[in-house]
């Protein structure tokens, strides 16, 4: 037997797992530290670290999970539980280095648990071998620096050196976006005119990770090229590289601005999205559209933990190397806890370990008081655990939760949990000024306690985050933008009932998703996920809660319709009816998906990736669509400049222009400054939400306040102005209203309705109107129409304002700044310079400390590139 092989051996033998359970309970007491009392078998335990110690390093030689996982305990619980000798611990950091681990060595020596200079402390032969693993863990950059990688990410780079496309599926603690921004960095070396489009899975990312590659390229020299967010044709000069941080939405804006585009580099992360519904089939959509245009673009597609990575290779020209990377490398321990109510010990919870195949039982915890209500069950707990501590995450099921459970937390946490603190007093100040004076998160953070959900304000959210990865706020109250990327880790996550959208139960890979936030790499040594309630019959959804992490498949939306190809046929043949889409909206996203793809081809059949599909199945539906394309009036290019908008309601909107009677001029969408735009864009809405979106109604009273809003987002007021003039309008119709409630209403419209719904009905009544003017020979009309969609994505309504978003702006700071500035048709250069010719101007107004941190930031950052 090899020692690759006697690893996974050493884990069948009842020897070695009773010691190494022993091992974990007694690393998890000490994690838990005195919120809880351990159970009598825990305590005073001895350990044989000699035969531990021997094994990890057996272990930690294996290339499978579940064996460096063991190994990485013993090492790190050698480190950290009390009374382990010096020779010992050096031996526990020789399995950290073994496995590549060495924010983990580096976290032990800042935490004075090892002793600094074990290189030096180690006999000959293992120095030899400590030397060649740094070699083999070492690469050679193009500008000859030396990246120290983990066994992931060297794994990463030989395939995406050696491959056109490289599909990649690893834990969320193992490196990814660190080895891709590293990667990214190489492609532009080698080719300064590159095209690169990093792809994210949501808005509340954009400006992390435009930030964070815009650093990078400074630090490796590269001033040269530029980052941006901007979904403008003007963002791409001839000759020149970019870097496009998009979302899908974002990027097809862009491929409708500029049809050619020719991406060089596309970087697709959390890629098993394609499996989200109505954005998984965009952004199947424009990854096809990409390829299409440049067949030899070189494709990286990053999923967590995903058991079938090589599914988004499929589709690749022929003739393109792929290769597809499944890692199960384990950079930090993450403990799967269950907590439930000891019977008719309302106060008593007992705390039980998930450890592969057992739940063992590690102690009890008493909990501050009874939890009296259903959601005191979760904040009381959470707060039993993590105490004053920082670190914590508790997930919630919606804003509204999130406002409640912080409450609780606030009033647990006590005057004892007062912070004093500058920064958590700027973010106060801009809360009260940018939101609204009685926002609820002001009073939370001079505890330590704060909400985050994907509609607060950038600025906020940003700096909410900053504040909790530098422990000065302890608990954070999440919902699901969590899952949806927001790249932010943690002590502990603690759940209970966790769902994904009102009903709709989390689906285990959501929650693995999730739970890879727990530990922080090079911060903790281990990460929490607490399951409150476990045993609960009911509350976890048909299985129950999560027991042990496993991988789940990708599955592409439009894949799953096509696969139940009754289903589709039938909506297709009853006319795609919209009365059917409600209840089912995949149908109509792939239906709309379809039609587009037959316009491209010439058939469904010619599509790329329809050689997967048997005749049997795709023919049938190839037929059907085809034959419900040639009944469409709309034309194709218009089907396919929107995808997945009904091709059936445009059509019915396509008529409605030509049988309507009256003045044409009343059907023109308008500048959203025109004081007549709340009239006009109501009247459109009421006409969408009749025809086709049925949200930008149903009634004309809904339509004129959803107009209102999006006209007001467009003209750039601020959020606070919009959510005063809600209140006041309730005041004025003496409407009861509860502020916190009015606060979320008018957040959620902005992000769902304005940033979503709005811009996807209006492009198409543009393109659509723009159609039957151009027939009726009226492009003096034509001419009139503004392009909405940067302003109704960005919520600026002039070039100045787009430009200081640009220049890397937030939004509330690009808003609030521009109001300083008399000119409106500024460029980013132009801004620029006008943000360092007038620092007196700005830096003596009267505007929040954080705004004008941000500008100064900014300022900062492009002094570095130039």
């Amino acid at each position: 037997m090899t020692l690759r092989n006697l690893g996974p051996w050493l884990l069948t033998r009842p020897t070695f797992t009773q010691r190494l359970d022993a091992v974990v309970a007694d690393a998890l007491c000490e994690e838990l530290g005195n919120c809880f009392v351990r159970h009598h078998q825990w305590s005073n335990i001895e350990h044989d670290w000699q035969y531990l110690l021997l094994s990890a390093s057996v272990l930690a030689a294996s290339n499978e999970g579940a064996c460096q996982a063991a190994a990485l305990r013993i090492a790190q619980a050698c480190l950290t539980i009390p009374d382990t000798s010096d020779h010992r611990r050096d031996s526990a950091a020789l399995v950290l280095d073994t496995l590549a681990n060495h924010p983990a060595i580096a976290l032990a020596v800042s935490r004075a648990l090892l002793r600094p200079g074990l290189e030096k402390r180690l006999p000959a032969p293992a120095r030899i071998e400590w030397t060649q693993r740094a070699l083999d863990h070492s690469i050679v950059l193009s500008n000859d620096s030396v990246l120290r990688v983990n066994h992931f990410q060297r794994r990463f780079w030989q395939n995406v050196v050696a491959h056109e496309w490289v599909s990649v599926s690893a834990p969320t603690s193992a490196g990814k976006s660190f080895i891709m921004t590293r990667w990214i960095g190489e492609q532009l070396r080698g080719n300064p005119r590159a095209i690169v489009v990093y792809l994210v899975p949501t808005r509340a990312l954009i400006h992390q990770v435009e930030t964070d590659l815009a650093a990078f390229l400074v630090e490796e020299g590269i001033t040269d090229i530029p980052v941006s967010s901007l979904p403008l044709a003007r963002t791409l000069v001839p000759g020149r590289g970019t870097v496009l941080v998009f979302t899908q939405e974002r990027l097809h804006i862009l491929l409708a601005a500029v049809p050619q585009l020719r991406v060089d580099v596309l970087v697709v992360d959390e890629a098993h999205k394609v499996g989200d519904r109505q954005r998984g089939v965009l952004l199947q959509h424009v990854i096809e559209r990409v390829v299409q245009i440049n067949p030899s673009a070189r494709l990286v597609f990053a999923s967590p933990m995903t058991s079938n990575p090589e599914i988004l290779l499929e589709d690749a020209v022929q003739g393109t190397n792929t290769a597809a990377l499944t890692s199960e490398d384990v950079t930090i321990s993450q403990n799967l806890l269950w907590v439930s109510q000891v019977a008719g010990q309302p106060r008593q919870w007992e705390v039980t370990a998930c450890i592969p195949d057992k739940q063992v039982p590690l102690g009890r915890l008493t909990l501050p008081a009874n939890p009296s209500s259903e959601s005191k069950r979760l904040s009381f707990v959470a707060f039993a655990m993590g105490g004053l501590r920082a670190g914590n995450i508790v997930y919630v099921n919606g804003a509204a939760d999130a406002e409640k459970i912080a409450a609780q937390l606030y009033d647990l946490s006590g005057p004892e949990g007062e912070v004093r603190n500058s920064d958590v007093d700027d973010l106060i100040e801009l809360a009260r000024r940018v939101v609204h004076p009685e926002f609820r998160l002001a009073t939370f953070l001079r505890r330590g306690i704060a909400f985050h959900y994907g509609n607060l304000p950038l600025l906020i959210r940003t700096e909410i985050e900053r504040l909790f990865s530098a422990n000065i706020v302890r608990y954070l109250v999440c919902t699901s933008t969590l899952i949806e990327g927001v790249n932010m880790s943690c002590r502990s996550i603690f759940l209970r009932g966790p769902q994904k959208g009102r009903g709709r139960p989390m689906s285990a890979d959501d929650f693995w998703n999730l739970a890879g936030r727990a530990g922080r790499w090079g911060r903790e040594f281990q990460g929490n996920v607490v399951c409150v309630d476990a045993t609960r019959p009911g509350l976890w959804g048909p299985d129950g809660a999560p027991q042990r992490r496993a991988r789940y498949a990708i599955r592409r939306t439009a894949d799953v319709v096509l696969g139940d190809g009754s289903a589709l046929l039938q909506f297709i043949e009853a006319g795609a009816a919209p009365e059917i889409a409600a209840r089912r909206s995949e149908l109509e996203y792939v239906f709309a998906y379809l039609v587009a793809l037959h316009g491209r081809y010439g058939s469904v059949r010619s599509a790329p990736w329809a050689r997967r599909y048997d005749e049997a199945l795709l023919g049938p539906i190839a037929e059907a669509v085809a034959a419900r394309a040639a009944t469409l009036e709309t034309p194709m290019e218009v089907v396919e400049r929107n995808p997945g908008v009904n091709p059936v309601t445009m059509d019915a909107v396509l008529r409605y222009f030509r049988e309507r009677q009256g003045a044409i001029e009343e059907l023109l969408p308008v500048d959203p400054a025109d004081e007549g735009a709340v009239a006009a864009y109501t009247r459109i809405f009421v006409r969408l939400a009749r025809l086709m979106t049925p949200r930008l109604g149903p009634t004309p009273g809904r339509s004129a306040m959803l107009a209102l809003t999006v006209v007001q987002w467009m003209r750039g007021f601020p959020l606070a102005r919009l959510i005063a003039g809600r209140i006041d309008y309730c005041e004025r119709n003496k409407r009861p209203y509860k502020t916190p409630e009015v606060i979320r209403s008018v957040m959620e419209e902005v992000e769902q309705i304005a940033r979503f719904e709005a811009p996807r009905a209006l492009a198409v009544y543009r393109d659509l109107l723009q159609l039957h003017l151009t027939a009726l020979g009226r492009q003096d009309l034509v001419e009139r129409m503004p392009d909405l969609s940067v302003l109704l994505e960005l919520g600026v309504s002039h070039l100045t304002q787009v430009s200081l978003i640009g220049i890397g702006l937030s939004r509330t700071s690009a808003i609030t700044l521009s109001d300083l500035i008399a000119a409106d048709q500024l460029t980013e250069t132009q801004v620029l310079a006008w943000v360092e010719e007038n620092r007196a101007v700005w830096s003596e107004a009267d505007l929040p400390a954080l705004v004008k941190r941000e500008i100064q930031h900014v300022l900062t950052a492009r002094r570095a590139v130039a």
